[in-house]
């Protein structure tokens, strides 16, 4: 591994010299294999760490007929791995890539409130409103003492805080080391079993002061513990108690709560932001290969692989063993690597190179600045032929960068010139290092919302005004198309479902628009999620407050992941797993808001897209006519082929509901052909009555619900 760090005996946990190791050896001691841990009705139960998953589809909804009449036998779809797929257009965002020591970054642990300074702090797990968790922080003392009193204190804020580019705070929200809860329980004991309460009820200035001390009696004890109520909005991350400091003070007024007099810090939870927790990477990282995606993308958003963590050091260039190899094993797997490099450094866009927000991640609570002296541009093209040079074999595509055309991940104020010259020096460069592998301009943090409707004069003015999101992303493609391979947008978060009405006409409309301008590549909508959040976050919220239920998450994605693949799009959801962003970006259930084992365990958004992997491997979109006829008012359809078959997913747009009888339709197709329908959100195939008239083939009494059903169709035996 040229230019990787070399893996030291604790990093591994082997006594095998790490100079003896091959990658594959390497990966297989960095990540988990599953192993089934207990069995249900006879189907296995894979454990991912402490995350458990069904091995074969599960029953998510009672079993209802598909076709009017028909008593056919229905069984369960046997379902494939990655590397068992040979293809879909299905994927997913990882949850930043499994890193080493070397690249974590956790600013908000616990041991910072006995530290014994004032300008760090603690944040507890973020939770959607103010009453759901109710987060606890306990001292253990090395032995018992008299206490005299015990002070809390917010955190000292910076000289610095509203960063060009960088995330801003949410309304009504305050800084991290500053969210005091309204109410307070002060407790204390000598065992951990028998509590003396010395304080239970609102804070006086809670939201204003900024030490806040209860007296403590000269009560002897050992243990104190604090619990929070009524949280205040932190950051962007909705709700959670956070302070810098607790103190505790002894009869002769000295603070024995510091680390150094051997105290001890446990606390309900803790705020680990986007970088997730080495271990939770070590588990779930295998998880990709389960649901069966040939498609992860890695990269957009603070990652060992990003140029401010490769070059730390001016002219040093060290990608992170763990990194390169969770790289490697998605290769292995059969998974296509989506690569975004990207994101500025401020060894090279900063006079002072110096952080001034160490209590928050880099990104994207203090960004640099991109590129755009000739000295900086000059080091991004260093940065990218090494990236290009390291990975050629191992990834699909490389992007360059990710929403270029947002001041979050540009890192100021978007600019089409500026990153134009960003993406004009990266081509050619992975062109040369790289020949073969596709590049793709950046992920655009918009769509062309209702493009298909546009009269000329729209498009006109929307090209005119390359100030907007849109704009900037519709200049990119005409002043670039012709020179890359792929070209990324981000439909939405979170959408209403009527916003998707028209969608899938605004993509064909994007299509012709970008083969007008030259570019003969792939289309990959590689970031969009629905979230099922309980409770839901409370407003307002910047992705909006539409709110749905976990069945009815299940549906959209489904119908969102056949729409891509119909299209001709390869379909990114964000995320595989995620635990901490205020909305529910992933593919997992958060349980509680406290750190046991595994607070996620798969939706049944899961499932469904693992179904749907399996159901939709080597299909492309299919160009035959067909005719529905139904007494429903809108039935949206799609056509797929597969190696001389057919396919024809069918739904009810709109809203969904956990429960849905569906419409009766009559479905008719040009030829013979047996048929087959496939439930994706149980996983259940049941073979249709068919009728053949004429060289036709109609199925009769097609049970239509609110998310796709795929009628699959095989030539009739002769």
């Amino acid at each position: 591994m040229p230019g990787n760090q070399t893996p030291n005996l604790t990093d591994l946990a082997t006594s095998q010299p790490s100079t003896d190791m091959d990658d594959k050896n390497l990966h297989n001691i960095l990540f988990s294999e599953p192993k089934e841990i207990a069995t249900c009705c006879g189907t296995p139960i894979l454990a991912y760490g402490y995350t458990w998953v069904v091995g074969a589809p599960p029953q998510l909804a009672p079993d209802q007929p598909m076709q009017a009449g028909n008593k056919n036998r229905v069984t369960k779809l046997r379902l494939k791995t990655s590397s068992e797929i040979k293809s879909n257009r299905l994927g997913v965002n990882a949850t930043r890539l499994p890193h080493s020591p070397a690249v974590d970054y956790l600013p908000l642990e616990a041991i910072h409130l006995i530290d014994g300074d004032k300008t760090t702090c603690w944040c507890s797990h973020s939770a959607p409103n103010s009453t759901v968790d109710e987060p606890w922080i306990r001292i253990d003392l090395p032995t018992e003492t008299s206490v005299s009193r015990i002070v809390l204190r917010k955190r000292i804020p910076g000289t610095v805080r509203n960063v060009l580019g960088s995330i801003r705070l949410d309304k009504g929200a305050v800084e991290i080391g500053t969210a005091m809860p309204e109410r307070l329980e002060v407790s204390m004991s000598r065992d951990a079993e028998n509590w003396i309460t010395i304080f239970s009820g609102a804070v006086e200035g809670f939201d204003q002061k900024s030490d806040f001390e209860f007296d403590a009696m000269r009560t002897t004890a050992k243990q104190i513990l604090i619990t929070g109520r009524n949280l205040a909005r932190v950051e962007n991350w909705l709700f959670g108690f956070s302070i810098a400091s607790v103190e505790v003070y002894d009869a002769k007024g000295e603070n024995v709560a510091l680390a150094t007099h051997g105290t001890g810090v446990s606390v309900s939870s803790t705020q680990h932001c986007f970088g997730q927790t080495i271990e939770a990477h070590r588990q779930l990282w295998p998880m990709t290969a389960d649901l069966g995606v040939k498609s992860v993308r890695v990269g957009y958003h603070d990652d060992p692989i990003n140029w401010h963590w490769v070059e730390r050091e001016r002219g040093k260039l060290v990608i992170d063993y763990k990194a390169d190899a969770a790289i490697t094993w998605l290769a292995e797997n059969g998974i296509g690597v989506v690569m975004a490099l990207g994101f500025g450094n401020r060894l090279y866009t900063q006079a002072d190179p110096v952080r001034h927000l160490p209590q928050l991640w880099e990104w994207y609570y203090e960004n640099p600045a991109p590129p755009t002296t000739p000295d900086a541009l000059e080091a991004w093209a260093r940065y990218v032929r090494f990236m290009a040079r390291n990975f050629r074999d191992r990834v699909r595509c490389f992007e360059v960068w990710n929403e270029w055309n947002s001041d979050i991940y540009w890192g100021g104020p978007p600019s089409i010139d500026a990153y134009l010259a960003v993406a004009k020096i990266a081509i050619p460069i992975i062109h040369e290092e790289a020949p073969g592998t596709p590049v793709s301009l950046g992920g655009a943090a918009c769509f062309p919302w209702g493009m298909s409707k546009w009269t000329t004069d729209d498009l006109r003015e929307t090209e005119a005004d390359s100030a907007t999101p849109v704009g900037m992303f519709l200049a990119a493609i005409r002043e670039l198309g012709k020179e890359v391979d792929a070209i990324q947008w981000h439909p939405a978060y979170q959408p209403h479902p009527s916003k998707l009405t028209g969608y899938s006409a605004d993509v064909r409309a994007l299509m012709n628009y970008c083969r007008d301008h030259l570019f003969r590549g792939e289309f990959i909508a590689s970031e969009w999620t629905f979230g099922a959040s309980y409770p839901p976050p409370t407003p307002p919220n910047w992705w909006g407050n539409f709110v749905c239920s976990e069945i009815q998450k299940a549906k959209y994605v489904a119908q969102m992941t056949v729409r891509h693949a119909s299209l001709g799009v390869t379909s990114i959801f964000c995320e595989q797993w995620h635990d901490t962003y205020p909305l529910d970006l992933s593919l997992m259930r958060r349980t509680v808001f406290s750190d046991p084992q595994s607070r996620q365990q798969p939706q049944a958004a899961y499932y469904v897209m693992r179904n749907l992997a399996t159901a939709l491997d080597s299909t492309e979109p299919g160009d035959f006519a067909y005719e529905i006829a139904s007494t429903a008012s809108a039935i949206e359809h799609y056509g797929l082929c597969r190696e001389g078959e057919r396919a024809i997913a069918v739904w009810q747009p709109g809203l969904a509901s956990d429960y849905c009888d569906g419409v009766e339709a009559d479905v008719s197709v040009a030829g013979e052909w047996d048929a087959v329908a496939f439930d994706c959100l149980n996983g259940s195939m049941c073979p249709l009555i068919v009728r053949w008239t004429g060289n036709r083939t109609t199925i009769s009494g097609l049970f239509v619900k609110d998310y796709p059903l795929l009628v699959q169709l095989t030539p009739k035996p002769i």
